[in-house]
């Protein structure tokens, strides 16, 4: 269960802010101690324990294992032993008396106490003194007196304790009462009863009720318990459900949580859920705003094998509905979100697999989703694909939508369906000196795009023409050959392909003002590329005592690529990357600097690895561990304006220059492109450096630079990305296609910045860190702030439950909110507070 507090629920944090602070020292006082059960019992020579449960300070001492070669007990006759033994009464009706040290045992049960009485006419037995009840590993029940059936295993204990089965993740729950009564084989029920799953005199967190029931391998359940924290009541709840199975799949209510910010006001959340056979369950969930409105959910998830899963879900907000009406400062920004995800494996070979993202509208994920990257992803996708592969061949059915929401326009590309072949490179047979291999590809798919605008004026002039809208369903039948013939001799390693293509389209556009036509269209046009990879460049360099320091080499390549007859470019509807291909006739060059060091496999510690690199200690085994790489590689395009594709004044992106940079640099015609710098370092396997780059080549300036940085260790993880880009101003030579701002089309100035750290381990100890979110250049955070996301988290935890507080911020768009988050785990309970119900999280 996890608490969220907004200003109304002050008063409630306080009482857990105080709570946390009793718990802090107390946790050092009785770190030591044993659980609640072990401390009735004290015998340190024998399992056989002298019992006094009004003792607090006396530890039960766990049970032996059985013995190897230890006779099984029968299981319907009652064996005892004891110090001394009196008997009394006629036959069948005998009475015997047991005292010091009495073990009795019939089957897996076991009693243990310093007085026993058998009455053998009832089954009945009486048991004083040191009471300690067992049924095998399941269960223990300790007291000052009980009465116990030992035909039925029925009867009760007096001035109870004892402890559950243990669960899979290792909890058990220790319970304290009154009274405890046997009702059935696998059933109890408590009076004044205290439950907890901490192992301490004062538990840091325990449940009070007047009864409880316990169900061996089920579940705990608790009636109108007071959940209390060191003894100090905290809050009431009409019923609780612990559950103690080995594998927990039981239906029933969720834990409710609730929490609030300034937005939407108060928050509760309430949970039902229900199994559905063994490999399936739904959740159904609903949350109330108080100044928003009502949300609703669903989630349903199955696994047909080990490695098959489908799950789906959907989130509907009414908004409005609560609170303030919808007005002109208090917008509807309601709607619905649906998600599938899901992968199965036939066992024909087939593989579905569906990856299912469908928002109704932008304004509702940006307000109602915790994540910043949903509420400022321009991008929405969602795809649907079937594949079987054969010998050579692969065989695929895809469905996709991918919905791309602009500053002025939305742009939605479905298709539906789209069925595929390809051929995987194999062989030649009949040229037997020649090894030429052979693929291909093709497919018939069915295509739309529609562009939605807010401003139509605005839109023409940016674009140069109308919308797209084209018809629900266009075709594209294309088919796509190639052969490649590899060559390797003194050292180079030498790779020509070359390859045809035709694409058939149903609809086409007009240039002049973008509007779709119902004519056909077939684009044709053959590619060659020959890739040429020259010998590695090696040297090893040593320490000053001889020992080996690391290798450098050097690779070169470079590789001509010739692309021609697509002389109706702009006539083409763009749907995916094959429909963004243009002529072209370059050369692509690049080297890399990889420097090798020397991992030696069996050194497992700092000490060993350091005696390696000493040279104090030769390693068994070792292998070449890539600790750097430096890539630098350019491209050199006979042709600037790639067969009339490029249009000098706007921004282009298509093959080939979508390929050598993330960064666009196709605003202008160019001989040389950017020069693309990328270095990654990789010291250790829990370290990373990543750097990607474009220099100009006209200038020398610096276009754009990305970085990235990780460190993941046991007690600290720390990431941060960070990327730059320059708007490029042209020389005066170039300065005609230069946009309205006079910068290169297609450059924006621009600067975010992600870093987060986090330290400590969340299940010991303290812990805590925070995650924040820049944007330098837009600032869309209210007074022109550049933060506008963070999320700052502190914890400690126990040894049976834990504490955390989370504050978060979002300042972007139509979304201010601050909100605080306060999280209480119980170990076995589950966690009270906040989550994003009916919404899967990314």
């Amino acid at each position: 269960m996890r608490v969220a507090f907004s200003s109304a629920g002050i008063v409630r944090f306080i009482l857990f802010a105080i709570a946390t602070i009793i718990i802090s020292p107390a946790s050092i006082v009785f770190a030591q101690q044993t659980n609640p059960v072990d401390r009735k019992v004290t015998n340190p020579m024998t399992d056989t324990p002298n019992v006094n449960p009004l003792t607090q300070d006396q530890p039960v001492r766990p049970r032996s294992p059985t013995r190897p070669g230890e006779p099984a007990q029968a299981t319907d006759q009652l064996k005892v032993d004891a110090g001394t033994q009196t008997v009394s009464g006629p036959e069948q009706a005998r009475v015997f008396v047991y005292t010091g040290n009495v073990d009795a045992r019939i089957g897996t049960y076991r009693l243990q106490a310093d007085k026993v009485t058998v009455y053998e006419a009832t089954n009945r037995v009486i048991a004083e003194g040191n009471v300690v009840f067992d049924q095998g590993d399941q269960q223990r029940i300790t007291g000052t007196r009980a009465e116990w059936n030992y035909r039925t295993k029925t009867g009760f204990f007096v001035d109870s304790t004892g402890f559950t089965n243990q669960t899979q993740d290792g909890t058990r729950i220790y319970f304290t009462a009154d009274r405890v009564e046997r009702i059935s084989l696998d059933t109890l029920v408590a009076t004044n009863v205290q439950v907890t799953a901490c192992d301490e005199d004062v538990p840091k967190w325990s449940f009070y009720a007047k009864r409880a029931t316990i169900k061996t391998g089920d579940r705990v359940r608790v009636y109108s318990p007071r959940l209390r924290i060191k003894d100090v009541p905290i809050f009431y709840l009409p019923y609780a459900s612990v559950s103690i199975k080995q594998r927990d799949r039981a239906s029933g209510f969720l834990t409710p949580t609730f929490g609030g910010s300034g937005e939407k006001g108060f928050r509760l959340s309430n949970a039902y859920y229900q199994t559905l056979g063994r490999s399936a369950d739904v959740t159904l969930r609903n949350d109330l705003y108080t100044r928003r409105g009502i949300g609703i959910g669903a989630d349903l998830r199955t696994r047909a094998n080990s490695r098959s899963y489908f799950n789906l879900g959907f989130y509907t907000v009414f908004d409005r509905t609560l609170g303030p009406k919808e007005d002109a400062t208090h917008p509807d920004q309601g709607g619905s979100s649906f998600y599938v995800d899901g992968v199965h494996y036939f066992p024909n070979g087939f593989i579905a697999a569906a990856d299912v993202n469908i928002t109704s509208n932008l304004a509702y994920r940006q307000v109602f989703s915790d994540s910043i990257q949903q509420a400022i992803s321009p991008e929405e996708r969602s795809q649907v694909f079937v594949n079987k592969n054969h010998s050579d061949f692969s065989f695929n059915l895809l469905a996709r939508t991918q919905v791309t929401s602009l500053p002025n326009s939305r742009i939605r590309i479905r298709e539906l369906p789209g069925i595929t072949i390809e051929k995987r490179p194999s062989l030649l047979s009949f040229l037997k000196k020649l090894p030429v291999y052979f693929s291909f590809e093709g497919g018939a798919e069915g295509l739309s795009r529609k562009e939605s605008v807010d401003d139509p004026v605005a839109f023409r002039n940016e674009v140069g023409g109308d919308p797209i809208i084209s018809p629900s369903l266009v075709q594209r039948l294309d088919f796509h050959p190639r052969v490649a013939l590899p060559i390797n001799f003194a050292g180079f390693s030498i790779t020509a392909t070359a390859g045809a293509r035709a694409t058939l389209y149903s609809n086409t556009l007009d240039p002049t003002n973008r509007a779709v036509l119902s004519t056909n269209l077939t684009r044709g046009y053959g590619e060659f590329e020959l890739d040429v990879r020259p010998p590695a460049l090696a040297k090893d360099f040593r320490r000053g005592n001889g020992s080996f320091f690391f290798r450098h080499v050097i690779e070169p390549y470079i590789i001509y690529r010739k692309i021609s007859g697509i002389n109706e470019f702009d006539r083409i509807i763009r749907f995916d990357y094959n429909d963004a291909i243009a002529d072209t006739n370059e050369i692509e060059f690049g080297i890399s600097n990889r420097f090798f060091t020397r991992r030696s496999t069996e050194n497992v510690s700092g000490a060993a690895a350091r005696a390696t690199r000493t040279g104090e200690k030769a390693p068994l085994s070792s292998q070449p561990y890539e600790a750097l790489t430096v890539t630098v590689r350019g491209k050199y395009f006979f042709d600037p304006f790639f067969g009339g594709a490029l249009i000098p004044g706007r921004r282009n992106q298509f093959y080939p220059i979508n390929t050598l940079s993330g960064f666009s640099y196709g605003g202008i015609p160019r001989r040389f492109s950017p020069l693309n710098v990328e270095a990654r370092y990789r010291p250790s396997n829990d370290i990373f450096v990543d750097l990607r780059t474009d220099l100009d080549t006209r200038d020398g300036g610096l276009r754009a630079i990305s970085t990235t940085f990780g460190i993941n260790r046991p007690l600290v993880q720390a990431f941060q990305s960070f990327y730059y880009t320059r708007a490029i101003e042209l020389v005066p030579s170039l300065a005609r296609f230069a946009d309205a701002r006079g910068n290169e089309p297609g450059t924006l100035r621009g600067s975010q910045w992600s870093p987060s750290i986090f330290l400590g381990d969340r299940e010991r100890g303290l812990f805590g860190g925070t995650s924040l979110f820049f944007d330098f250049q837009e600032r869309p955070g209210q007074g022109n702030t550049s933060l506008i996301s963070s999320t700052v988290t502190v914890g400690y935890s126990w040894d049976c439950c834990a504490v955390t507080a989370q504050n978060y911020t979002f300042n972007v768009g139509v979304r201010q909110e601050n909100r605080i988050v306060f999280s209480f785990r119980l170990n076995g309970i589950g966690t009270f507070g906040t989550e994003q119900i009916g919404q899967r999280s990314h």
